[in-house]
């Protein structure tokens, strides 16, 4: 057997999925995580496949989605980081003038994750034209490195001025850092210079990027080591993979110089497998829904293109301006709603869902764990939505009595039964996520009635036809693949991936000067994308790329990004590039400019090694809708109690057709059809459901 295993980690458990290339034979396990050691639920995990046939010294591949790098930024625990950047500028704690939200009276400045007391200043400088105004003094690195060292460092970022656009000083920089390092003992000394993680130009967002990189590496290689020294002492000898927010994925080595690229790969995998899927059902317009325990992520994809940015703000909301990542991010929102979010009512008197979570442990009341307050969980089983006696097939025990206990302060806070108590948590939890929808949907100019819905993990299929009918989406699809651990499948369609962002404005012109400066451009990245696949021992020329423009109009500070075609490009192809982009400028800003000058700012380009994608197989299970009846069970619509009918997903044929209100149970998730629903069993396991007669 030859085993591919995508692991992915959540905040209150931990998936394991297994394929064999050979034969399709698949296994998977759920395990609880384990904060801080969250290595331990990976071994755990991989000790259950053990037992179902999955050795390690038969796998080929391991595919990892991770939560540490965004754990560690969140719970500010990361590094002791040094700052080595050019004097006169103090960008970190300047950030940007031009608030995002101008008329916010919470507003408050973000604290730059390194201190001006762990910053050094170098007088060097090169200009915006890439010339050397003021050459790197090196004797100054080097005593800036020292102080560092004093000060108690444990990682070193650098960032000068202008360095997109030539960074000659960043890498001297770098030599002098690590050679001074390595004198005063350190062996493996961790240095990250910002041109290193992006070539585009807006320095603090660069700068924040190199921060953030060095503050979580310590803890990532830390982790990741430690993982992979446990996986070859159980007889793993395949290549370890890291799972990028870019959509791909990329060796350990690579992740570990650059732990930020890496940030939310775990339920970005899902919207590759919302893709994959899309691709089998014909369905070209998709949005993914992954409800979580902690979180529910949402990403949208038209003509099964996931949108791709390369600024990604972690921690911003309504009151806060967040932190800026100039990373390749495959765009999706999440908010702090989960299965394990605490249900409370705030000083006005308005019930609310999270942020805050339970977690794993002590987890939902009704898991009998030692949970106190009350989750969406708990309200669910109130509720009658999720099965009372048990979840995950049998294997965990709930504990309705627990839950409507945590419960009752919150209904005499309200003065209404527990039962309205809990049905309104489940609305206002649907709410916060109809909104979410409406961010990555309505608000960038699509209408989500135009696309198909695909929910996952643990509370996604419960909530998508709530949402479907508040948004009056036509379609949902709940997939084949089990959905607590449908991230986990996502990751083994992922691609081995590399990207560069090179930023040089230019206006477009139609001359053979431009022509030659940007197919030039273009060749020139491409050459280094494939210069990193050879030194992962991948042919070059099996590589696929991939292009994008960055485009403005003259005088604008903002971009879009627009695809732009392979190959030597000419003035027909710079032609269509532009209407692109005036298309794409009126869907993003509702106008354009059709007699403006358009400026490139940055050539992107991806580099693409196609993994064979898992497939999803045809059932041969025959038998009728009734051989999956489970019985009846009574449950509150926010009016009333009715009874409905339950049904064993795993249990129902291809062709089944059920009626809502019903409720579906699978062993990682529980689907419930409303009554403007009908679902349907299609023959490869997917459970569709349209609007009713």
């Amino acid at each position: 057997m030859v085993w591919r295993v995508g692991v992915d980690i959540g905040g209150a458990f931990t998936d394991l999925y297994a394929l064999d290339q050979k034969t399709g034979k698949n296994e998977w396990i759920k395990v609880e995580s384990s904060p801080p050691n969250f290595e331990e639920g990976v071994l755990h995990g991989f000790d259950e496949l053990e037992k179902h046939g999955v050795q390690l010294k038969d796998a080929n591949q391991v595919i990892h989605g991770q939560t540490v790098v965004i754990n560690t930024i969140i719970t500010r625990s990361g590094a002791n980081v040094g700052f080595i950047t050019t004097s006169g500028y103090d960008i970190l704690d300047i950030q940007r003038a031009n608030r995002r939200d101008i008329f916010n009276l919470k507003y408050k400045k973000p604290t730059p994750f390194v201190s001006r007391y762990m910053t050094e200043w170098i007088d060097e400088r090169i200009d915006s034209d890439e010339s050397i105004y003021k050459p790197l003094n090196e004797q100054e690195v080097k005593q800036a490195t020292e102080s560092l060292i004093k000060k108690g460092a444990d990682s070193i970022a650098i960032g000068f001025i202008n360095s997109y656009i030539n960074p000659e000083h960043e890498i001297k920089a770098r030599e002098i850092v690590v050679k001074t390092l390595k004198e005063h003992g350190i062996e493996n000394p961790l240095v990250t210079i910002s041109s290193d993680l992006s070539r585009e130009w807006r320095e603090y967002e660069r700068f924040n990027t190199a921060v953030l990189n060095a503050y979580v590496q310590p803890i990532f290689v830390k982790y990741i080591e430690k993982l992979e020294k446990a996986l070859k002492e159980r007889g793993f000898n395949g290549v370890f993979y890291l799972t990028l927010a870019s959509g791909g994925m990329a060796t350990s080595d690579y992740a570990k110089k650059y732990p930020i690229t890496t940030v939310e790969g775990g339920p970005i995998a899902g919207i590759i497998g919302g893709i994959i899927l899309g691709e089998l059902l014909d369905e070209n317009d998709i949005i993914v829904i992954d409800g979580g325990s902690t979180t529910t992520k949402a990403g949208l994809a038209k003509d099964l293109t996931p949108q791709v940015s390369t600024e990604y703000w972690i921690e911003q909301d309504d009151w806060n301006a967040g932190y800026p990542t100039k990373v390749p991010v495959i765009n999706i929102n999440e908010i702090g709603t989960g299965g394990t979010s605490i249900v409370w009512v705030d000083e006005a008197g308005n019930l609310q869902v999270g942020p805050e979570a339970a977690g794993s442990r002590p987890g939902p009341v009704c898991y009998g764990m030692g949970g106190k307050r009350p989750t969406l969980t708990d309200a669910y089983v109130i509720a009658g939505y999720l099965n009372p006696d048990h979840l995950l097939g049998g294997k965990l025990k709930i504990h309705k009595d627990l839950a409507e206990d945590a419960f009752r302060d919150i209904a005499n806070k309200l003065n209404i039964d527990i039962k309205d108590a809990a049905y309104g948590a489940i609305r206002v939890a649907n709410d916060n996520s109809s909104n979410l929808i409406r961010l990555i949907s309505i608000r960038r100019g699509f209408d989500p009635r135009e696309f198909t819905l695909i929910a996952h993990g643990g509370s996604g299929p419960m909530m998508a036809p709530f949402l479907a009918e508040e948004l009056a989406i036509p379609k949902m699809v709940v997939p084949s693949i089990q959905s607590g651990v449908f991230n986990a499948w996502g990751m083994l369609g992922l691609d081995i991936r590399h990207e560069l962002v090179q930023t040089s404005i230019i206006p477009i012109k139609e001359t053979e000067e431009f022509l030659e400066l940007i197919n030039s451009t273009f060749e020139e990245l491409e050459r280094k994308i494939k210069a990193a696949f050879e030194t992962e021992n991948i042919n070059p020329n099996t590589v696929e790329m991939q292009r994008y423009l960055d485009m403005k109009y003259e005088g604008q500070a903002h971009t879009v990004k627009v695809p732009c075609p392979d190959g030597k490009l000419g003035i027909k192809e710079i032609k269509d590039v532009v209407n692109l982009y005036h298309d794409a400028h009126y869907k993003e800003y509702g106008f354009n400019l059709p007699d403006s000058v358009v400026e490139i700012v940055n050539y992107d380009t991806a580099g693409l090694y196609r993994i064979e994608h898992p497939k999803i197989e045809k059932q041969t299970d025959q038998g009728s809708a009734e051989d999956a009846f489970l019985g009846e069970r009574k449950v509150y619509n926010g009016t009333k109690e009715m009874m409905v009918p339950v049904y064993k997903k795993e249990k129902l044929p291809a062709g089944a057709t059920l009626k809502g209100l019903c409720i579906i149970e699978g062993d990682t998730s529980t689907i419930v059809v409303t009554e403007k629903f009908k679902a349907s069993h299609d023959e490869y396991g997917n459970l569709i459901m349209t609007r009713g007669e």
